[in-house]
């Protein structure tokens, strides 16, 4: 699974940001996983909490696709990694996720998304 992860977020890499994506929306591509990488406990689940929740959770604009939980959050994984790497998610108007928050979640993602 780890292996198919990493594909697809390097294949979303060399198709790169869309002309509408922030400047600021950038990624580096990982061979392996950093020795550094975050995992949900050590705070993934508290940045993706203050930073997706709003939409992400029940009464949010996009409560069909909690982010609340590590549950949720590990069965949604291929599409946040594809939404971060295209620079679609957070969405154009709503305030971006900075480069090292960025960097953060995809680089928990290549290393197994580990609780």
């Amino acid at each position: 699974m780890q292996k198919l992860l990493l594909i697809v977020l390097l294949a979303a890499l060399l198709s790169g940001c869309g002309p509408a994506a922030a400047p600021a929306c950038s990624v580096e591509e990982q061979a392996a996983c950093p020795a550094n990488a975050l995992t949900y406990d050590t705070g993934i689940g508290t940045l993706l909490s203050e930073r997706c929740s709003p939409c992400h959770a029940a009464g949010g604009v996009e409560a069909q696709r909690l982010l609340t939980d590590y549950a949720h959050v590990s069965g949604l994984r291929m599409s946040i990694a594809s939404q971060l790497v295209t620079c679609s998610m957070p969405p154009a108007g709503a305030p971006q996720l900075s480069a090292s928050e960025r960097q953060q979640v995809l680089d928990w993602l290549t290393c197994g998304a580990k609780k």
